[in-house]
């Protein structure tokens, strides 16, 4: 397979602060929700943008609106640009928090890249690194006592005449999906206004706020419940899971001659239409049928399916497979939490079927009938039910017995809401995932669905999701 990774020149590295006006000091306890994340890698978002201009013109006009647009989004979303301190002693009762002073500030890197923008930004089969050079990674400091880790930073890529890449990378801990869609659009619309003003730090949004396009996070905490004390068991146990993860990931070696290969494929609104009449036609009695559902039943179905025949090895299929997702739960809670609520408000569902129910012919109806049914019982007994079994479910994950997992909501438009001033992206991915749902760039009600995994495996799947939506159409 052509190797046409971007390559990256630095053109400048800073430090972003935000606005003179914010808080000086910020200290954000953190709920379980948040300490759930703490064993987890950081995740990677690239936002590809069509950028007819020169290098120059990125140097001489770009670069300061966004440095300029930055440090205004960041008056409002200070922990961005704050610390998440943990204890270097895993025997420490030490808090784990985030806490953002005076002079704190985000990475950002200005780059210049060289590549075919067409190949990185496309849909295709290509090697699942091509995108690593185009997000930045977080720094960590580490004392006796302490750790200090950056929460957020930033990479701007221009691709002179042809494109501008925005990548962001960011800790879990500090904001949900939800929460960085929120931040990042905003950050887009400051930067648009500031196209067509000479506001500078002065710019009113009052205008932005009143229209959605910029919304003030809120960080209270306090009506938050945690009824087993779950935040308290997170904290003593993370740093042990994530030692646990370290050992995992240094045992595994890749095979150079089946690399990990990433793809883009699209659930169309008929295939989510007849997804979910085949479904209905075997379960009539689920009471959760949804795109969301039907979309995730289909691909854990083909997910199975290339896993086992390229393994080739069918004592496995009689052995559990998982699949994992989140829920949102803010407007869910009691009392429930704004929809502004910056930070993690998510809950853990898992649907779980073995490899032979999954590849068999009733592999769609069985797993949509668990994926329903898991949201069903959050829906019905509310989000905390089971909470106590929530570390269980999360240590599987870190040990690799979720078989699937996926980020990303369709929820979330990137396409249509995030607007630097240079129109519509080309392409949102995220750079490292197995699997994630996005917002489809040519219909709202289409879902792109970004897939990461070895390409004996991605040869299998993407024959096997072909052919089944071939199958359902006709």
């Amino acid at each position: 397979m052509e190797d046409v990774a971007a390559s990256v020149s630095i053109l400048e590295q800073c430090e972003v602060t935000p606005a003179p006006d914010a808080v000086p000091v910020f200290s954000l306890h953190l709920p379980f929700y948040d300490l759930l994340w703490l064993p987890f890698h950081p995740l990677g978002r690239v936002i590809f943008y069509h950028f007819p201009h020169s290098t120059d013109h990125f140097i001489q006009k770009t670069i300061p609106n966004l440095k300029t647009s930055l440090a205004l989004a960041l008056k409002h979303f200070t922990p961005l640009a704050g610390k998440l301190f943990t204890p270097s002693d895993t025997k420490s009762d030490a808090e784990c928090l985030i806490r953002y002073s005076d002079g704190d500030s985000v990475s950002v890197t200005f780059a210049e890249g060289s590549g075919d923008v067409n190949y990185l930004s496309g849909n295709h089969v290509r090697d699942a690194d091509i995108l690593k050079s185009l997000v930045p990674p977080l720094s960590s400091t580490t004392s006796a006592d302490t750790s200090a880790s950056a929460l957020f930073a930033i990479q701007v890529t221009v691709f002179p005449n042809r494109a501008i890449c925005i990548g962001i990378t960011n800790s879990h801990v500090v904001a949900d999906g939800s929460s960085v869609f929120s931040f990042i659009r905003g950050w887009a619309s400051i930067a648009r206004r500031l196209d067509n003003s000479d506001g500078g730090l002065e710019l009113d949004i009052s205008d932005l706020v009143a229209t959605g396009d910029y919304q003030i996070p809120s960080y209270d905490r306090s009506s938050i419940q945690d009824p087993h004390n779950l935040g308290a068991m997170l904290a003593k146990t993370a740093a042990l899971l994530m030692e646990q993860i370290q050992l995992q990931k240094d045992r595994m070696v890749e095979d150079p001659s089946n690399p990990r290969v990433r793809a883009t494929f699209i659930l169309t609104e008929s295939d989510l239409q007849a997804l979910k009449k085949t479904v209905l036609a075997n379960r009539p009695g689920l009471t959760y049928v949804s795109s969301f559902t039907v979309a995730c039943a289909y691909l854990w179905t083909c997910f199975a399916k290339a896993r086992a025949t390229a393994s080739k090895e069918d004592h496995n299929l009689d052995e559990p497979q998982n699949f994992g997702f989140v829920m949102d739960c803010r407007t869910r809670l009691d009392p429930p939490l704004p929809a502004s609520y910056f930070g993690n408000c998510l809950v853990p569902c898992v649907g779980v079927k073995t490899g032979r129910v999954m590849v068999g012919d009733e592999g769609l109806a069985a797993a949509a009938e668990a994926l329903g049914n898991a949201i069903a019982v959050k829906l019905k007994e509310g989000p905390l039910h089971g909470t106590d079994k929530w570390m269980d479910e999360f240590a599987g994950i870190m040990r690799g017995e979720w078989n699937t997992g996926i980020a990303g909501s369709p929820k979330l438009d990137y396409y249509n809401n995030v607007d630097f001033g240079w129109g519509k992206p080309m392409k949102f991915e995220f750079v490292d995932e197995p699997l994630s749902l996005s917002k489809c760039k040519d219909s709202k009600m289409d879902i792109e669905v970004g897939v990461v995994m070895p390409k004996n495996e991605m040869d299998v799947f993407s024959t096997v999701f072909d052919r089944g939506l071939h199958n359902l159409a006709g």
